[in-house]
């Protein structure tokens, strides 16, 4: 890594379809209300896929923000770590999208 981020803050999201577009939205919020640290990036990745690996491989730390299907009342929090990542993003909306687990 030439240049790492200790802590990346990444939106993900499509704003198009209203409650997907949740982790842009969390990130513009942020962005408006907070000035991050210098050892922190707030980053809308949108629906940009692989195209954010170059992000998350310089990133010592990531947090995503994203809709996610769940045993919860629409707009709760929900967080997930470690083991609990992968069955929680193992099925995605359409076949051609990429997710979290790709």
């Amino acid at each position: 890594m030439s240049n790492p981020t200790p802590l990346l803050v990444l939106g993900l999201g499509n704003v198009l379809l209203r409650d997907d577009g949740v982790g842009a939205a969390a990130v513009a919020l942020l962005l408006d209300r907070y000035q991050p640290p210098c050892n922190v990036r707030v980053l809308d990745g949108g629906t940009l896929g692989l195209s954010l690996l170059p992000y998350l491989e310089e990133a010592e730390t990531v947090i995503l923000v994203d809709a996610i299907k769940a045993d919860a009342a629409p707009g709760a929090l929900v967080r997930l770590d470690g083991a609990d990542v992968a069955p929680a993003v193992a099925t995605r909306l359409s076949p051609h999208q990429i997710g979290v687990s790709d």
